[in-house]
């Protein structure tokens, strides 16, 4: 045996010890054990330095203990009490805030931006569970947690509530859903509209994901740019499939704009390559969620909220202030179909949608077109499909959100200081970040963010 060492006389070689095995069995060290512990991992939500907390609206003069979810429905006390959850209070007009979240058993508000994570004491866990509609714990507090924090909103009631937390604390038993037959429907109306850049941007690179994956030799694609993406191709692809991940991309639903009430019962409704609308009652009469999680790309697929947040950006009197000023009447709510499909007889696992309109500025910019949606792709192909809970999949769209903010914060002072024509462009910055900003936040999760689409076997 020879090794690369040189005494000043000759090289250093030699032979094994007659008996070596105890240099070979013996175990190898390099320096002391660290005594620094491992870090958690963020999937693991019932790791206490992870956590999973309600979010619960402050209810004055009850006389439950607010630290607890003694005034929530006996279902979500029972899911508090199954994951020893941490529950929270929404209290607005705080003091320092608009809102905050009171942690009650921990003594005091949470600064919720910079909260330590966990579920001790003035910790804020990072999975969290609205239970409210957005009257009683607004939209708004669930877009400044999302950029920091996984979060879902759960509004229902009675037996849809009661099927909804069955299934997540059984964790789907034996669901039908299929890892192996995902669905990706996209409505393309062509001519300019709107719909052909959300399938070439959404639908079609998410679809390519999914159809070079072996393990998903039945992925369907009902593409509108090449046959008729319509409501009964969609709801015959489910019932054949049983998917366990449905993307859509449509415009949705908001009209009449002269009738609130029937805009509130078809709100965010997808709208077919007929101009035909679902009806989620029909599409349940055929097929069963069994477990799966829906992505909608869609004006108000998710819900409305009031007052819109793009209110005076729009000319008076033009079909898109009109559009936008009818969605905020309906007033703060969640849509008709993730409802139905996360309170069904056997439930949706979780749905991905928007509160009020995308814009086709958040899917593609302007000057260049540089599609923008990459984030997306990833968080539903790389991150969903690889089995993270939906909270933890869709963190990687919202960090953008804080870039965007800083542009806006610049253009608004390059705006004040600008002269002339100087000021065109930083206006420009200020409304694209603005609106853009405000898109990646209002994009949320309906459904316990823990949901995650098995892997297979």
């Amino acid at each position: 045996m020879a090794i690369d060492a040189y005494t000043g006389d000759a090289a250093a070689t030699g032979r094994f010890a007659a008996d070596h095995r105890a240099w070979a069995l013996a175990m190898q060290k390099y320096g002391e054990p660290t005594l620094r512990p491992d870090p958690p991992d963020p999937a693991n939500w019932r790791d206490r330095r992870v956590g999973w907390g309600l979010i619960l609206p402050e209810t004055p003069g009850h006389t439950a203990d607010p630290a607890s979810a003694a005034d929530a429905p006996a279902s979500i006390q029972a899911l508090v009490a199954e994951r020893h959850g941490k529950v929270l209070r929404y209290r607005a007009g705080a003091a320092f805030a608009d809102w905050t979240l009171r942690d009650y058993a921990g003594g005091g508000d949470l600064l919720t931006a910079a909260s330590p994570v966990g579920v001790g004491p003035q910790q804020l866990p990072k999975y969290l569970l609205i239970y409210a509609t957005p009257v009683d714990v607004p939209w708004h507090v669930q877009f400044a947690l999302n950029p920091v924090r996984y979060v879902g909103r759960l509004d229902l009631e009675g037996d849809a509530l009661n099927n909804y937390v069955t299934a997540l604390m059984d964790e789907w038993p034996a669901a039908a859903a299929a890892y192996s037959s995902p669905v990706v429907w996209a409505v393309d109306h062509g001519g300019g509209d709107i719909t052909t850049l959300m399938r070439d941007s959404v639908a079609a690179p998410i679809f390519a994901e999914l159809s070079a994956d072996n393990e998903m030799a039945h992925a369907t694609f009902i593409d509108g740019s090449r046959q008729a993406a319509t409501i009964t191709a969609l709801r015959d692809a489910l019932t054949a499939n049983r998917p366990a991940l449905i993307i859509t991309s449509s415009h949705g639903m908001t009209g009449p704009l002269t009738n609130i009430g029937a805009m509130r019962s078809s709100l965010g409704l997808p709208v077919d390559q007929a101009h035909d609308v679902m009806s989620p009652d029909d599409l349940l009469a055929h097929w069963q969620p069994d477990g799966a999680i829906w992505f909608a790309q869609a004006c108000c697929s998710a819900g409305a909220d009031n007052p819109s947040a793009y209110a005076g950006l729009f000319e008076p009197g033009t079909l898109l202030d009109e559009t936008l000023t009818a969605i905020a009447k309906v007033g703060a709510m969640t849509s008709p179909l993730p409802r139905a499909l996360l309170g069904a007889p056997k439930p949706l696992r979780a749905f991905i949608g928007h509160v009020e309109p995308t814009f086709d500025w958040t899917l593609s910019f302007p000057p260049n077109r540089q599609v923008l949606t990459s984030d997306l792709v990833r968080a539903i192909y790389t991150r969903l499909c690889n089995g993270q809970p939906a909270g933890m999949a869709m963190s990687t769209y919202y960090p953008a959100i804080a870039a965007l903010l800083q542009d806006y914060v610049t253009a608004r002072t390059n705006y004040r200081t600008a002269v002339g024509p100087a000021s065109k462009p930083a206006l420009d910055i200020l409304v694209y970040s603005r609106v853009t900003s405000h898109d990646r936040a209002s994009t949320v999760i309906l459904g316990d963010p823990t949901a995650a689409i098995p892997l297979p076997r």
